[in-house]
C-alpha cells in the first residue's frame, strides 16, 4: 500500500494528451486508492462516453477499483440509448463526441431524468459550453487531463446526490400516491353523504304486542361505499364523522317533523359526535325533538377516553335526550358504562343473543343481566333476535324488549313488526 506522499505522486492524470501516464494511473493510482464507497450497498452505476478508447478502458479501471460498476459509450447516441435500458448514478461525459455531443447528452437526460448527475469534461473549456452546462444543471465541469481527487470527489458526491434525489423521489410519488388516493376517499364519501337515507328497525315489547320505539339506521344509496361500519370508518379516516353525525341526526330530524306521532327513535352516536358543538346545540334540528329520542352510546367507544363524559351526558338530558348504552356485553369496558352514564336504556349485544337458546354460558349472562336492570329500574332491549327459540328463551330470562330480523327487517318509514 502506497504512503500519502506516493499517493500524491501517482495522481497524474488521465487525458487524450498522456496515454502511458493512464497505464500508470490505472494499476498505482486505481489500486491505492481502491475501497467500496459503502459496504452492503449495491455498486454505483457510471455510465462514461468517451470516443477514445484507451481513455475509456483507463476509466473502466480506475473506477472498478474505487468501487464502481462501469458501462461505456463511445458516442451520444450509444449513450442516449444505455440510457432508456439502465439506471445511471452518475454519467461521465465527454463533450467533443461523435453524432451528438456531451450536452445533448446533458439534455437529453435532463428532458428523461431529473435526478442523474451529469459529469461533463472537456480538453478545451468554452465559455458557450459552461454556461449550457449550468443551464441545463450539470454537476460538474472537469477539464482534462483530469486530476483523480478531483475525479473521486465529484464521483462520490454525485453518487450521495443521486441516493438522496431517489429518495425524495420516491417520498413524493408516495405522498402523490396518497394525495390521490385520499381524493378518491373524498369523492366516494362526498357520494356516500349525497345518496343518505335513514332505516327504521322497530323496538317491540313482546308481552304488550305494540311497537315501543324505533332505531333509525344510516344508509346510503351509493354502491361504492354501502355498508354503515364502512361510511364510518371512511368519515373517521377523513375526519368527517361530525359532518355525518349531522347529516344522520338532520335526517332523523326530519322524518320525525313528518311523523308528529312516532312513539321515540334510537339515535346511534359515534365517540367523537359527543366532542360535537352542534349536539348540544338547543338549534340543531334533532334537538326539537329531543324529550323522544334516545342517544345511543355504544360501549364499544371505550368510554373513558372520553373527556368529561358525565359533564357532557348531563348537557346533553338537560336538553331532553335519554340515554341508551348499546352493545352492552361486547365492549371494553363492561358495567362500568352504568356507573359512568347511568343509562335510560340498556341494549344487549346481539353476539349475546345469537344462539342463545343451544349456549347455557349465554344464558347465564343474560340472566345477570337482566337481574341487574331490573334492580336498577332499566329497560332492557335484547338486539338481533331471529328465531323464535331465541325469543322464547329471552322471554325465560325476563326480557320483553326485542329487536331484530325476527320481528322486521330495517326499511323505510316504517316497517310493520311481526308480533
Amino acid at each position: 500500500m502506497l504512503n500519502l506522499r506516493s499517493q500524491c505522486a501517482d495522481e497524474v492524470t488521465i487525458g487524450l494528451q498522456a496515454r502511458k501516464a493512464v497505464k500508470h494511473v490505472d494499476v498505482k493510482a486505481g489500486s491505492a486508492q481502491a475501497s467500496p464507497l459503502q459496504e452492503g450497498k449495491p455498486r454505483p452505476l457510471v455510465l462514461v462516453v468517451d470516443d477514445d478508447e484507451t481513455f475509456a478502458r483507463s476509466c473502466v479501471r480506475v473506477l472498478q477499483n474505487w468501487g464502481y460498476g462501469v458501462q461505456t459509450a463511445s458516442d451520444g447516441g450509444a449513450a442516449i440509448a444505455l440510457a432508456r435500458t439502465h439506471q445511471f448514478d452518475v454519467v461521465l461525459t465527454d463533450i467533443q463526441l461523435p453524432n451528438y455531443s456531451g450536452l445533448d447528452i446533458l439534455r437529453a437526460f435532463r428532458e428523461c431524468d431529473r435526478d442523474t448527475p451529469v459529469v461533463l469534461m472537456t480538453g478545451g473549456p468554452g465559455l458557450d459550453s459552461a454556461r449550457v452546462a449550468v443551464e441545463w444543471g450539470a454537476l460538474s465541469y472537469l477539464i482534462k487531463p483530469l486530476s483523480m481527487p478531483q475525479l473521486r470527489d465529484v464521483l462520490s458526491r454525485a453518487v450521495q446526490m443521486h441516493r438522496v434525489a431517489r429518495r425524495e423521489r420516491r417520498i413524493l410519488h408516495c405522498t402523490e400516491e396518497h394525495e390521490r388516493e385520499l381524493e378518491a376517499t373524498r369523492l366516494r364519501f362526498d357520494q356516500a353523504l349525497a345518496g343518505m337515507w335513514t332505516a327504521f328497525q322497530p323496538i317491540v315489547s313482546w308481552s304488550r304486542k305494540v311497537v315501543v320505539a324505533y332505531e333509525a339506521l344510516m344508509r346510503t344509496t351509493c354502491a361504492e361505499l354501502c355498508s354503515p361500519f364502512e361510511i364510518l370508518k371512511t368519515a373517521e379516516a377523513l375526519d368527517q364523522i361530525p359532518t355525518l353525525g349531522r347529516k344522520t341526526r338532520g335526517q332523523v330530524a326530519d322524518v320525525m317533523r313528518d311523523h308528529p306521532n312516532l312513539p321515540g327513535v334510537f339515535v346511534n352516536l359515534h365517540a367523537l359526535d359527543l366532542a360535537d358543538d352542534d349536539l348540544y346545540s338547543p338549534h340543531a334540528p334533532l334537538s326539537e325533538f329531543a324529550s323522544r329520542v334516545h342517544l345511543e352510546i355504544t360501549e364499544r367507544m371505550a368510554l373513558e377516553r372520553i373527556p368529561d363524559i358525565r359533564e357532557r351526558v348531563a348537557r346533553l338530558r338537560t336538553l331532553g335526550y335519554r340515554i341508551a348504552v348499546d352493545d352492552l356485553g361486547e365492549g371494553y369496558s363492561g358495567l362500568n358504562s352504568f356507573a359512568q352514564l347511568e343509562p335510560d336504556v340498556v341494549k344487549l349485544d346481539m353476539s349475546l343473543i345469537r344462539g342463545i337458546d343451544t349456549t347455557p354460558t349465554k344464558r347465564k349472562m343474560v340472566h345477570a343481566l337482566a337481574s341487574l336492570c331490573i334492580e336498577l329500574d332499566t329497560p332492557m332491549v335484547a338486539e338481533g333476535v331471529e328465531t323464535t327459540a331465541e325469543r322464547d328463551i329471552l322471554v325465560d330470562l325476563g326480557a320483553d324488549l326485542f329487536q331484530g330480523y325476527l320481528f322486521a327487517r330495517p326499511g323505510a318509514p316504517f316497517p310493520v313488526p311481526n308480533i
